[in-house]
């Protein structure tokens, strides 16, 4: 079932990026950065479109990135 995952997203990367880059997830971001310390460490694992990691990164946040498809790390 992973590989299928995987697969997957290697496959349609470039249209999941498009498809999600560009959503609002402020709110969703904010609830989750209220809860760490200011200026700490986040591991975004399965970072997807990056979205999230460059949010936090903007915000001063040590950010690691990662995801299982190397399409959407390219892409990150």
């Amino acid at each position: 079932m992973l590989d299928k995952t995987i697969n997957y997203y290697d496959i349609n990367a470039k249209e999941f990026v498009e498809g999600t880059l560009n959503v609002d997830f402020k709110a969703t971001q904010d609830k989750f950065i209220n809860k760490l310390p200011a200026k700490g460490y986040i591991l975004d694992f399965g970072c997807g479109s990056g979205r999230d990691s460059k949010a936090f990164l903007d915000r001063g946040y040590d950010v690691e990135s990662m995801d299982g498809s190397e399409a959407l790390c390219r892409l990150a």
